[in-house]
């Protein structure tokens, strides 16, 4: 077992002293911002106004072809409070002016936009460009501590806000100086600025050849700013991985989507030269006016051409058809697309082996030296990694095999018998390929157990084992999983075309399912894959499921084999076991911990769904999820909040709930009255009120309330690293409160994964010596220095069966003789959570509430509790503890519909 992991996380060495630099500023004029303002309201003169100028795209220019340029202010297009750029002595300043002028002339209506450049446009942009030679703002220097940062009430580091961005340029701009030499080849890195932190990516980039295909890719690394709740110094997160590079001729991109470019390009201005140190990013959008790909209005290339005249720039269909011949460079200008899932399968296995980590992180630790040092290595803070796991089937001795798998199948039918409060097992099956279909039933009767012998009837297939009762009918699809069919009316939007359609395929789909009995049901659903839906939104696996839920079936899809990858029957299984869950089939295994915390502890899991106006249904909404599991409950111990009724219904049922229909009853009932919380103080007010109560329902039992910060912050801000304070709760416009007075009993762990701002470290095993190979283990980490209340915690899973033999030292930028083909391996990277503890029954908190002789508990048992959520014997193991992963899946479930379009005199709805 490995007692130690190491993170790739860095912080401010205290031994080094204050990390200062020089920078000139130039602050974005107040006159400049007011007629520039002016000029881009002239955009929207019917809609809402913009609350700052678009500078992002100017940035972006500037990056790309002012030398010496090193960050820009975020915010600077809004307040003048913000100074606008950050360059050091080499940045020439009469390039400014020509930059602005570029950008200015995008601001008016005419410049790739909607709608006319009028005369009085024309005069306005006119004083705008006037204004740019009649106010060149001023220099000045500007002296900025890296390593400043602040305590917070809680104990909290909070780095100076200009650190999020001038930071990681710096850190990115120092790593890059140094070539990373692997396996006997240098590997030269370029800057990619990026919404939070910055980016490395090699290049060129390498190739890859198998066979009589070439595919190309390139190593990434990510640096981002961070804090840790309770750290006193903020943490620099440094990531590693693979880039992958589209370069089918042409690159195929499903209808309505578009993609990312990366542009190397030179500095246009004759007489100044420099070393490129960038790559921008570009966004490829479709375009439906033109029916066609085009650059998106803030992309910077539509740019270039105007400042350099004497080169060729890619426009969109030639860079599709031939990206090869881009990537490699045509006159000093090359550019790559980035490759996604969604243009189909790549050579290049994602991610990277435990020992390419490991190398990348101690080239970037000698860069850093000695103004960063990395964050002490974790050593194990609690004995026991898993729980009462049901031991694996897949023993070497059939008898043993065997009697594993009557085990497990009579687990997972103890479980459905608790979901269903002794009904039957009600199942749908809607296929469209026979194939599918005998895999299904196949699936089913393996994952219970069943016997052999059944009766089939007319395509309904019952079985009785022992008090559980199986009735499966199995029927085709038929037209249901054809493509949509969206007329758009007049008088009606595009979200209001496509919600028409999905409710009349979803009710085509209650029609033919029928009635359900008392229990809700099952259906299973073979469906045609993405790809074949080549109109925009044609896709109804939406209504399917709206459908399903009308008929009272929790639903689970599953792709026809020639659409998909993988065994038919493999496949079968997953989705067997995916309707299990959703009917609430599932508890968390009995923990080992090294004390009890209570014999009726019951968990309460909290997720905040956002759909966007892209989501699957075109249409906005949000839906605070909560979810109670009780493991030993005899019946229903999964449970989710109905708001409307003011109660806890089974899992199974709470799904249909969420899945109803936007302008039908029932949703209208779960409506509060008045409108829905519109902006982000409502939001925060109404998912705020929503906690409290929430808390308030489950106070006279020992809970261990579980939330991912990140997904909750945003309508709950007290949960903030900033705002965080042992034992206490935050609220807006309330004073912080103990956690106890939301319930004695309450415990309170706050999950964060990495999500899209890297805000967990990537990890690895440093192995005890330096000959051997590092690798990954489960287990929960803290730091070896914590003391016994600290309150964070690192929970690892390591990989899963599915991840496969591969060999943690294998080399992918530049692979080894021996494993020539190892960029086309596929790296699990297992995903490290940060948990903090931060309310429990602390000896502190337990005197502050007048019991000073009870128990207090230990942080790292409640962390371990957590942490053993992980883990399931289906599941295993999990990206976030079992009620986390229940909570967020009912997203599948939260499909709003836009309501039907209003009728006029003389016009009837649609």
């Amino acid at each position: 077992m490995y007692e130690l992991i190491s993170t790739t996380a860095y912080e401010p060495d205290p031994e080094s002293g204050p990390w200062t630099e020089e920078y000139r500023v130039i602050d974005f004029p107040e006159g400049w911002r007011t007629e520039f303002m002016d000029l881009h309201r002239r955009r929207w003169p019917r809609r809402e106004q913009p609350v700052g100028l678009p500078v992002s795209k100017l940035n972006d220019l500037l990056r790309a072809t002012a030398p010496g340029l090193v960050a820009t202010g975020r915010g600077s297009g809004s307040s003048a409070e913000v100074p606008w750029f950050y360059a050091s002595d080499e940045m020439p300043a009469e390039l400014v002016a020509p930059l602005l002028a570029s950008w200015v002339m995008t601001l008016p209506p005419g410049a790739g936009s909607d709608g006319e450049q009028t005369a009085d446009h024309r005069a306005a942009l006119d004083r705008a460009l006037a204004l740019i030679d009649d106010h060149t703002p001023e220099w000045r220097k500007e002296s900025v501590e890296l390593t400043a940062a602040e305590l917070t009430p809680g104990g909290t580091a909070r780095p100076d806000r200009r650190l999020y961005h001038l930071l990681p340029e710096r850190i990115g701009a120092r790593i890059a100086e140094r070539p990373l030499h692997l396996n006997g080849v240098d590997l030269s890195f370029r800057l990619v600025t990026r919404d939070q932190g910055v980016e490395l990516v090699s290049w060129p980039p390498r190739s890859y050849t198998r066979g009589k295909r070439t595919w190309r890719y390139s190593g990434l690394v990510t640096i981002t700013v961070q804090t840790a709740p309770f750290a006193e110094r903020f943490r620099v997160h440094v990531s590693y991985g693979i880039r992958r590079w589209a370069t089918g001729e042409p690159v195929w991109l499903p209808e309505g989507r578009g993609a990312t470019v990366l542009l190397d390009a030179p500095l246009p201005w004759p007489g100044i030269e420099g070393p490129r140190r960038r790559l921008t990013a570009n966004s490829l959008v479709y375009d439906r006016r033109l029916g066609m790909l085009a650059w998106s209005r803030q992309s910077l290339i539509g740019l270039l051409p105007e400042l350099d005249v004497m080169r060729a720039y890619p426009k969109p269909p030639d860079l599709i058809a031939h990206p090869v011949d881009w990537i490699e460079g045509l006159d000093g200008v090359a550019a790559g697309i980035l490759h996604s899932t969604a243009m189909g399968r790549h050579g290049v296995g994602a991610g990277i082996m435990p020992l390419e980590r490991s190398l990348l992180d101690r080239w970037v630790e000698e860069a850093l030296r000695p103004v960063l040092r990395r964050v002490p290595e974790l050593e194990r803070a609690h004995r026991r990694s898993k729980p009462v796991l049901l031991p694996a089937a897949n023993a070497k001795d059939q008898a043993k095999k065997e009697a594993r798998s009557r085990l497990r199948a009579q687990a997972r039918r103890d479980a459905l018998a608790s979901a269903l409060e002794g009904g039957p097992l009600t199942i749908d099956v809607l296929w469209q390929t026979e194939e599918t279909r005998d895999a299904l039933v196949a699936a089913l009767r393996e994952w219970l157990g069943l016997p052999g012998e059944e009766m089939v009837v007319d395509e309904v297939h019952e079985w009785s084992w022992g008090d559980l009762r199986v009735v499966m009918r199995t029927r085709p699809l038929q037209d249901l999983g054809a493509p949509l069919e969206i007329a758009r009316g007049e008088g009606r939007s595009r979200a209001q075309a496509l919600a028409a359609a999905v409710r009349r395929r979803g009710a085509r789909m209650a029609a033919q399912l029928g009635p359900s009995a008392d229990s809700v049901g099952l259906a299973l659903v073979e469906t045609l894959g993405p790809a074949r839906f080549s109109a925009q939104d044609s896709d109804p696996k939406s209504a399917l499921r709206i459908g399903c839920a009308a008929a009272r079936r929790v639903s689970q899809f599953i792709v026809v084999p020639e659409d998909a990858d993988g065994a038919v029957a493999v496949r079968a299984k997953s989705a067997v076991a995916d309707g299990m869950r959703q009917l609430g089939a599932v508890v968390p295994p009995e923990q080992r911990l090294e004390e009890e915390l209570a014999d009726d502890l019951q968990y309460l899991a909290l997720w905040y769904i956002r759909r966007q106006a892209g989501g699957p249904t075109r249409w906005g909404g949000q839906e605070l999820v909560a979810l109670r599991i009780r493991p030993h409950d005899p019946v229903h111990p999964v449970k989710g909040w109905d708001d409307t009724r003011k109660e806890w219904v089974p899992y199974a049922q709470f799904l249909i709930t969420l899945a109803a229909d936007s302008d039908t009853a029932e949703a209208t009932k779960r409506s509060r009255p008045g409108r829905p919380p519109g902006t982000a103080a409502e939001r925060r007010d109404e998912t705020e009120r929503r906690v409290r109560s929430l808390l308030f329902q489950v106070r006279g039992r020992p809970t261990l309330l579980v939330v991912n910060s990140g997904n909750l912050r945003g309508v709950w801000p007290g949960l903030s690293n900033g705002e965080l304070i042992r034992d206490t709760l935050v609220f807006h416009d309330n004073p912080p409160a103990r956690v106890a007075l939301h319930g004695e009993q309450l415990r309170v762990v706050l999950v964060r994964d990495a999500n899209s701002r890297e805000e967990t470290p990537q990890w690895y095993v440093p192995g005890e010596t330096d000959e051997d190979t590092p690798g990954v283990s489960a287990g929960l980490w803290s730091a070896r220095d914590a003391g016994q209340d600290n309150r964070v915690f690192i929970s690892t899973a390591g990989k899963p069966p599915s991840a496969g033999a591969v060999r943690n030292d294998l080399l992918k930028l530049v692979p080894v003789k021996d494993w020539p083909h190892g960029p086309a391996a596929k790296a699990w990277n297992p995903q490290a959570l940060e948990l903090t503890v931060l309310g429990c029954l602390s000896q502190a908190a337990l005197e502050e509430s007048g019991r000073p002789d009870r128990h207090p508990d230990s942080p790292a048992v409640v962390a371990a509790a957590a942490h053993q959520l992980r883990f399931h014997d289906e599941y295993h193991p999990l990206s976030r503890p079992l009620p986390l992963h229940l909570a967020k899946l009912a997203e599948e479930y939260v499909l709003p519909l836009a309501p039907p379009p209003v009728p006029t005199a003389g016009q009837t709805a649609v």
